[in-house]
Order: structure tokens, then sequence, then C-alpha cells
């Protein structure tokens, strides 16, 4: 049996954000970056809690890839306040942390009395980059940094209950965080369409995000002005949020989150990295044994992101055209080929290789991936990720 879980509400278009006048709630908890504070972001969230009379505190601690003390400063906040409204105003990271607090909290007062008596803050995201999801989905990622780790979070009290998408906190994104988390719609897209808990409905959601993400992304990291290109791939990463809610992720994904969290690279490029290596992976293409029912879904997304016909090239080479598709938007956008390329130390890379595999494998999404994989399988495939072995 599945499920598709299609909450939140969505509001999106040029003055979504007014939707913020209509709310009805006496205190809220704004939880954002000084980024955001900076950049007056805050502040057309916070006139309109003005307007509304809406008593608020902004808690703007919030980090690029959030730990465990981001975390519960955050709660502490929220048990001072006490709201009856919490926002989230920012990238992935921000709406990760406001559903990590909301999870703890709800966690602790489990502990108190019963589910049914237990009343959660209405929960409203407000996303100012095209790439993470979060906005839409049951999952958040934290960083524990003693162990040198991400650590994937699924909870259906963390689902919010309302997502904004405004095109205007998308206007002024610097072209490598239009890239990499562009990349990162374009990766849940095709992680959630071939995932081992697809279906028709989550297929639905990634085909449409992948073949929007591969159409818009080009044209919005040249013009980032272009408001119409904004409204698509805001759309496209919902979507592909919801796609990836219900159907999880895969490989890219689980080893995105491990070398992502030992090396400080940004996960949208780590995955855009990742990503062609694991189509191959998954296809089996250049092995003894080709895995044909993964042949065939990556030929059809291919196919419906319009890059050609099995019918007329054959699945294989519809595969092919797919990676090679990746590997040049990855070359437009300035994104390196390997990690070996990215900066990461070949020494310290091998040196920790059997942790970096142990903890991919212990990776939830890995779990989803369609094809499974074996500690000496990932790690030869992570040693070709390094050094940019890509056999086509």
């Amino acid at each position: 049996m599945f499920l598709f879980d299609t909450c939140p509400q969505i509001y999106f278009g040029r003055d979504s954000l007014d939707y913020l006048l209509k709310v009805k709630a006496e205190k809220a908890v704004l939880v954002t970056d000084s980024y955001m504070v900076s950049s007056g972001m805050v502040g057309e969230v916070t006139r309109r809690l003005d307007a509304a009379k809406i008593q608020y505190k902004v808690y703007s601690g919030v980090t690029p890839d959030p730990n465990i003390d981001v975390v519960v400063n955050g709660i502490q906040v929220l048990f001072d306040l006490k709201p009856d409204l919490v926002i989230a105003l920012g990238g992935g990271s921000a709406i990760d942390t406001a559903k990590v607090m909301l999870n703890v909290c709800f966690r602790i007062k489990a502990l108190l009395m019963k589910e049914q008596y237990i009343s959660r803050p209405e929960f409203i995201t407000i996303p100012t980059t095209s790439g993470s999801g979060s906005e839409v989905t049951t999952y958040a990622v934290i960083s524990d940094e003693e162990r040198g780790i991400k650590i994937p979070i699924s909870n259906r009290n963390m689902v919010p209950d309302v997502a904004i998408l405004d095109p205007e906190f998308t206007k002024t994104l610097p072209k490598d965080q239009i890239s990499f988390t562009g990349m990162d719609v374009l990766t849940h897209a095709i992680e959630a369409f071939v995932s081992g808990n697809g279906n028709d409905f989550t297929n639905m959601f990634a085909k449409e995000a992948a073949e929007i993400a591969f159409h818009t992304l080009p044209g919005l990291y040249s013009d980032a002005s272009d408001e119409k290109l904004r409204e698509r791939m805001y759309n496209a990463s919902t979507m592909a949020g919801l796609a990836f809610t219900n159907s999880g992720l895969g490989l890219c994904h689980g080893i995105a989150h491990t070398i992502g969290a030992q090396f400080h690279v940004p996960h949208g490029k780590a995955n855009a990295i990742i990503l062609p290596y694991i189509i191959l992976f998954n296809c089996g293409i250049g092995e003894e044994r080709l895995r044909d029912d993964m042949i065939l879904k990556y030929a059809h997304l291919a196919e419906n992101m319009g890059l050609g016909t099995g019918k007329e090239l054959g699945n294989i080479e519809m595969c092919r055209l797919l990676i090679m598709t990746v590997n040049v938007l990855n070359e437009r956008f300035r994104i390196p080929k390997s990690f070996k390329e990215s900066g990461i130390d070949e020494a310290e890379f091998n040196r920790n290789i059997e942790i970096i595999a142990d903890k991919v494998l212990e990776d939830a999404c890995t779990k989803t991936n369609p094809r499974p994989v074996t500690k000496g399988v990932l790690i030869d495939l992570m040693m070709k990720i390094y050094s940019g072995e890509l056999d086509i």
C-alpha cells in the first residue's frame, strides 16, 4: 500500500506573500538567518505581520548546514514566546531548522501528554531559493559536526501547513546559488522518478519538475531578473519536493550528504558532481549486466525532457544522452567534474574512504536507491567520482 501526501497549501506568483495579511495568529516566531535580516527580506515579512497585528520575534541564528546547537537555540525561543505561528524564511537551512525545532518540541510534549492533546503552531515556509523543496516535504537535514555527517530526518509533523512562493525573494540570488540549487532540483526530480518507492503520483511531479528545471535553469542562470523564469524554477523545486517526500531519493543524495558534511562541499554542487555517475551505475552501462528496468526509466525521463526518443535512438543511447546533458549543464555552470577538481584533498579522501562508505550506507536516501549497493562497490564508485572516471 502506498501513500501520497499532498499537504501543504501552496500560494505562488507575484504578491503571494500577502497571504500573511490573512493569517489569524497572536504571536509568531520567524526563523531565518542574518543575511535575510541585513538584506531587508525579513522586513517584507515583518511589515505584513505588523499590518496583521501579530506580535513576533525573529530568530536569525540559522547557519549554512545548521547543526544541533542552532536547533537547540531556536527551541529556546519557541519555549520563551509560545507562538501560535512559526514562519521559516530562507533557503533549505532555515526551513530545515524550523522543522526540527517544531519536531523536537512536539516530541518533548509527547512525553508529557497524549498526542491528540498537543497543539502545534501553524507552520508557514517562505523559500528564498529554488532548490531544496523543503517547503513541502517531511524531510529536514541537520549536521552532526562531531561525527562529520548530515542527518536526514523525516516526520509527518514537520510538514508545513502553507508554502509561499513569491518570486521577489529569488530576484537577487548570485549565479552560484542559482546553479547549485537548480541542479539540486534536477537531482531531486531524477532520483524521485527512479526511486524504488516511486509510483504514478510521484512520477507525475518528478517528470514535470525535471522538464521545467532543464528548460528553465540555463536561462535563469543568464538572467535572474526574468520573473517568469524565477516562477518556473520555484514551481519545479516544489514539484520535485512533492515527489521525493513521497518516494524518497537515492544514492546521489546519500553520497552528497556525507561528502558535504566531511569536506564542506555545498549540497547542490555535490549532487551535480555525483549525479552522472549514479545514473551510469544504476543503469549498469559498461558492466556485464545491463539493468533494463532502470534504462527504461531514465530513457523515459530523458524523452520527456525533450532530449530525443527511445524509438529513434534506443533506450541505452537516451540514458547516455541524459548523462551527457547533466555534464553539459555542469560545464555551463562551472561545476567541477570530480571531487578532485572540487578541491577535496586526495590523501584525506583516501584515508577516510572506509568511514565515508559506512556513513553513505547508513544514510536514509541510500536505502531507496533503485539499485542496491555493497560497501566494496560503493568504494569503487566513489573512487571513480573522485578521479573523474565516467566511461559512457
